[in-house]
């Protein structure tokens, strides 16, 4: 059982307490405290001798019965104590009595009190955001009374979306509480990051398949709008519930055990990886929100990697099989996603040995994929200006001359005209691409537009129409992480051979573009890899994540361009003076990335099959200056799907009201904290603010985050860019006030 090996006397004693607040309360219930402990004691004695007969079963039904009553005539979400108390006795008496028929009692007496569970989970945040600590282990209690059900191995992301009504956030929080909360223990906090990390992946948002329904008959473009949702939702939540600050004390908690550390720090990393590969409106936010988080890499991360080298230095042979060269392939892919995006983490990977001593692992340096890696974070960290440049750039340089010319051929494409689909490298640092510039050119007769490239081209849709393996298209698309990947295993005696899971390009190129509306008509002809040329960043050649555009047109990542800004003062392509604040958000191409983006995860891992169709005509790019574009239209609303305690009737429905007339009612409708409006979130990274300070320029931020991001980015504001000090911000109880009115208007 793992960290939930109960005793007969922990649930004794949690009844005993149980009883002692329902009396206080003035519950409804149906047996005396002796009546109520004398029953478990008649079902321990025999529990503990073998099965359960007939008669123990009453006694053990009286007990649910009582529990249930309880929680039903309780009647208020304020009412805390007593909830949690009485989810804390049946979560113990589901762990302490295995499976059968005890398991059956568990379940009815969810389902018998299920209106209140999820409204409970529905409130919950938004008092804990009134008075934190209101709720105490509450939530605890809840989701081990679900895995005393199911079991924490078959737990996943989908089962607790279906907890909080399909809604994203609502899970995420579930799941920052669990990794915080020291007394849910390693296997309840593992199921926990495991299940963030499927959450994370594409088809996480399709649960509400009915029996024998087909979603290849679906709309691509509802497929793509619940999506698109779903990721708003989930980046909304990893901010406003502080995942990364979670998993910080996770790892601390479990920092006695390596293997402990290793499953929680992989969970951790590969969400991050995943979360800052989608293009979402909220991207800026959460590139904002991790800056303020910068000692992840110095506490967590470069740690992490230090505690894994020796395993692999002991390993001649080592490569794609072994599990510590799968977790350090993650390692590094997270690290150049946000090396890339988030300037605050540089210097500390470019001041460490990190990079020199990976290096060193025995024939990490034979594998295209692992020195694809090491090169785009040598160059976004700009390695040159470090202490370790002359040794990484001699062993860079040595990979390279090592491979053999189809090798070399094979990384030069990765680095060049296969980009648009790879993880990106900060252009800026212009001295480190000069001096890896043996690796970032095209190999010989393939430069865009040549015969060669297009030659490739047509093969590779060829390829795509013709493959008889559809599990082959569900993979990984725009170089995310499953959470499986540490898991996999390879076929052995590939050590050395260069040739490992994610070094055959073919298997990482896109499928032809299957037929839409909206899109395919604005962002122009698909590359080698059918990525379209309006959707790639004009510097690093890469999808675009959150796209600005200059006043003459041209259109640029975010990141990439605020990282050029940092060094240069002119336009990338033209030398025309520019600065950051001329730029604006090119809302209307993110719309239509996301559109591409979502539409090809959706499809991708829904639908393979509409990748036989035959791929749209190519398009002609518009030119730079900007033109009047239709709108995306808003995403189709979440469908509600079932819930694992039952078809669960909606609390604003009338007739299941009077149905159930008996039962105690909350007097709560939504989780309002997700709820709230824009202009009650701190503009730097959206989370709804507690303490609301205003700057001269008019905007508003959360005080402790505004100091964090002072501290790690420099004395300027974060939205226009502008000198700021944090004594020229003032707090305003005006709308403190305001947000707390808007959620104690729905207590």
């Amino acid at each position: 059982m793992g960290d939930f090996a109960y005793t007969a006397h922990d649930v004794a004693d949690a009844l005993a307490r149980l009883s002692g607040v329902a009396a206080a309360r003035g519950c409804a219930v149906d047996l005396e405290a002796q009546d109520l402990q004398e029953r478990w004691q008649a079902v321990a004695v025999v529990a503990s001798a073998g099965q359960l007969d007939a008669v123990t079963l009453e006694h053990l039904r009286a007990v649910f019965n009582y529990v249930e009553n309880v929680i039903i005539s309780c009647g208020a979400p304020d009412s805390f104590d007593v909830y949690e108390v009485a989810f804390e006795a049946i979560a113990k008496i589901g762990f302490y009595l295995q499976g059968g028929e005890p398991r059956q009692l568990l379940m009815l007496l969810l389902e018998n009190v299920h209106e209140v569970y999820d409204v409970l989970l529905s409130c919950v945040e938004t008092y804990e955001w009134i008075q934190p600590g209101a709720t105490g282990t509450l939530r605890l209690w809840m989701l081990q009374v679900v895995f005393a059900c199911f079991g924490s191995q078959q737990i996943t992301g989908r089962d607790l979306m279906e907890l909080t009504d399909n809604d994203v956030s609502g899970a995420v929080s579930l799941i920052s509480f669990i990794l915080r909360c020291e007394r849910a223990g390693f296997e309840m906090q593992a199921a926990a990051g495991r299940c963030l990390v499927e959450l994370t992946a594409a088809d996480s948002v399709f649960m509400n398949k009915a029996e024998g329904e087909d979603w290849q008959s679906q709309q691509i473009a509802k497929l793509t709008g619940m999506l698109n949702r779903h990721v708003n939702g989930l980046i909304k939540g990893l901010i406003q519930f502080e995942v990364v600050e979670a998993f910080g004390r996770c790892i601390c908690q479990h920092q006695m055990s390596h293997s402990h550390t290793d499953v929680i720090v992989k969970h951790f990393l590969t969400t991050i990886h995943n979360s800052l590969l989608y293009c979402s409106e909220n991207q800026k936010k959460l590139r904002q929100h991790l800056a303020t988080q910068s000692t992840i890499v110095q506490d967590i991360m470069i740690p992490y990697v230090h505690n894994i080298l020796p395993a692999l230095y002991d390993n001649p042979a080592c490569g794609p099989s072994n599990i510590e060269w799968q977790n350090l392939k993650s390692v590094l892919q997270t690290f150049t996603v946000v090396t890339f995006n988030i300037n605050v983490f540089r210097p500390q990977l470019r001041d460490s040995d990190m990079l020199t001593r990976i290096c060193d692992v025995p024939n990490s340096l034979t594998h295209i994929s692992m020195i694809e890696l090491l090169i785009k974070i040598a160059i976004n960290v700009d390695f040159t200006k470090g202490p370790y440049a002359d040794v990484l750039l001699v062993h860079l340089q040595g990979a390279f001359d090592a491979l053999t010319q189809e090798g070399r051929d094979r990384l030069q494409r990765r680095l060049t005209s296969e980009q648009g689909q790879r993880l990106p490298f900060a252009r800026s640092s212009t001295q480190a691409c000069e001096v890896l510039a043996f690796a970032l050119t095209p190999p010989a007769g393939e430069e865009a537009g040549g015969p060669a490239a297009d030659e490739r081209k047509a093969r590779r849709k060829n390829n795509w129409r013709t493959a008889k393996n559809k599990a082959r298209k569900r993979k990984r698309m725009f170089g995310m992480q499953a959470k499986g990947q540490g898991g996999a295993s390879a076929a052995p005696g590939v050590a050395g051979d260069g040739q490992d899971d994610e070094d055959d390009s073919e298997d990482d190129d896109m499928p032809p573009l299957i037929p839409a509306d909206n899109w395919e008509g604005h962002l122009g002809q698909t590359d080698e890899t059918f990525v379209p040329s309006m959707a790639k960043c004009q510097l690093s050649g890469a999808l675009m994540h959150d796209p600005v555009k200059t006043p003459d047109g041209y259109l640029f990542e975010r990141a990439a361009l605020e990282d050029w800004m940092q060094h240069y003062h002119s336009n990338p392509l033209t030398g025309a003076p520019l600065t950051i604040g001329e730029c604006v958000p090119a809302t209307d191409v993110a719309g239509f990335i996301q559109g591409y983006q979502m539409q090809m995860l959706s499809a991708c891992t829904i639908a393979p099959d509409a990748f036989d169709e035959p791929p749209p005509p190519e398009v002609a790019p518009p030119v730079p200056a900007a033109q009047a574009v239709a709108p995306m239209p808003a995403p189709a609303p979440m469908p509600v799907g079932p819930s694992l305690l039952g078809d669960l009737p909606s609390l604003a429905n009338k007739e299941s009201k009077e149905k159930k007339k008996e039962k105690g009612k909350i007097r709560i409708e939504s989780r309002s904290v997700v709820d709230c409006p824009d202009d009650m979130r701190c503009a730097i990274d959206g989370k709804v603010m507690i303490n609301p300070v205003r700057s001269p320029y008019g905007h508003f931020f959360e005080q402790k985050t505004l100091q964090r991001w002072m501290q790690n980015c420099g004395s300027v504001c974060p939205v226009s860019q502008q000198p700021l000090r944090m004594e020229e911000c003032i707090a305003d109880a005006d709308m403190k006030k305001k947000i707390v009115k808007f959620l104690k208007g729905q207590v």
